[in-house]
């Protein structure tokens, strides 16, 4: 049998596995982008905002980074970009210097002020999700393991 129950030895969906798929994937969508708004509201502050949080949280894994390569990865425009580094500069959070071998290229990296901040914010998500987590009940908590790995397989592309 196929996978959509037809006995012809068809692999396509049929017409009601379709409209599941295309329910499934819109309600996907709504859950993952609110708990994502809702998380990246607990890890912003007073000081900072979501967006600049998140280029504080990338050079905190990176350790430097380039203003283009934030601009890519932020997905907004270099001018959006300088910006934001403007802010965060003079809130003391990030520091420009100029590339060590090519003098065009400006590296940034995280204060010590910025290091802080993203601990902080991290931790403030984490407390909050736990909490979160700690009111599910144990069949809440076991159906959240499975769907996480299920999500991890089909969302998440795996590392070279």
């Amino acid at each position: 049998m196929s996978r959509s129950g037809a006995e012809d030895g068809s692999t396509e969906p049929s017409a009601a596995e379709g409209g599941e798929t295309v329910e499934l994937a819109a309600e996907l969508q709504r859950v993952l982008l609110v708990s994502s708004r809702i998380l990246r509201s607990h890890t912003a502050s007073e000081d900072v905002s979501a967006p600049q949080f998140s280029v504080l949280a990338y050079l905190q894994r990176a350790g430097e980074s380039t203003p283009s390569a934030l601009a890519d990865f932020e997905h907004v425009s270099p001018p959006v970009m300088t910006r934001i580094l403007g802010r965060l500069e003079q809130a003391g959070l990030v520091r420009r210097a100029a590339h060590p071998v090519d003098g065009r290229q400006v590296r940034v990296t995280l204060t010590e002020e910025g290091e802080r901040l993203v601990l902080a914010g991290r931790e403030r998500r984490h407390a909050w999700l736990r909490s979160r987590i700690d009111g599910a009940t144990p069949a809440q908590r076991d159906a959240l393991r499975g769907a996480s790995q299920v999500l991890r397989e089909l969302l998440i592309p795996p590392r070279d």
